[in-house]
């Protein structure tokens, strides 16, 4: 009978363990969603170029680009993604400010990732401004380590710049991928300034006769 009281007073104190190892794990869990939300509503803005690079300018009527923008906000998410694709490549000039709206407020997963990997593909200044954004302002962890794998594409300066401020965020998987993306770019960057350099010694030197 002592054998036995002994027995369930030890599975007691296993349970009592396990419910509280359960509790603290989750308590830890809402701490730190807590201190995320906190952290984006301090995050300072990412601040946008004023107007997108213009390459080329196509002649839309005003009430067409107006219909465009009306249409992302689509209940449709293809219809939203077709609509802010097409404003993006006229070059709308209410196109980065539509854009940076979805990519925090939207909540179709592929639509979003199909809009990231169209910015890290341009590699402009606008579009690295529109990947810090919704890098620094956003919940989705998965979203974040799609974006610091699209900024990755950008190798620049300003592109470490924006993966630094990442290094400070709540979910080490994020920390973590920001880090390596760091050394990615660095590693880029000094290739490329070795082939510089290189290519420099290549030339002749002109000789005067």
């Amino acid at each position: 009978m002592k054998w036995f009281i002994l027995l369930l007073l030890f599975i007691g104190g296993i349970g009592y363990l396990v419910k509280h190892n359960m509790r603290e794990a989750e308590r830890k869990r809402i701490l730190a969603e807590e201190a995320q939300k906190e952290q984006i509503k301090t995050a300072p803005e990412a601040d946008l170029p004023e107007k997108p690079e213009k390459i080329y300018t196509m002649n839309f009527s005003p009430q067409t680009i107006k219909t465009l923008r009306d249409m992302t906000l689509d209940p449709n998410d293809q219809v939203r993604f077709a609509s802010i694709e097409l404003l993006w490549q006229l070059q709308d000039e209410q196109a980065p400010g539509i854009m940076k709206r979805i990519l925090r407020d939207e909540m179709d997963s592929d639509s979003k990732s199909r809009l990231i990997d169209m910015l890290s593909k341009e590699r402009s200044k606008m579009s690295l401004a529109l990947l810090a954004d919704s890098l620094l302002n956003n919940y989705d962890k998965n979203t974040k380590l799609k974006v610091i794998q699209a900024i990755t594409s950008i190798p620049s300066k300003e592109s470490i710049s924006v993966l630094t401020r990442s290094m400070q965020d709540t979910d080490e998987e994020v920390r973590l991928r920001s880090i390596e993306a760091i050394n990615v770019i660095r590693n880029e960057i000094e290739a490329k300034k070795a082939q510089e350099i290189q290519e420099v010694h290549k030339k002749p030197i002109l000789k005067l006769e």
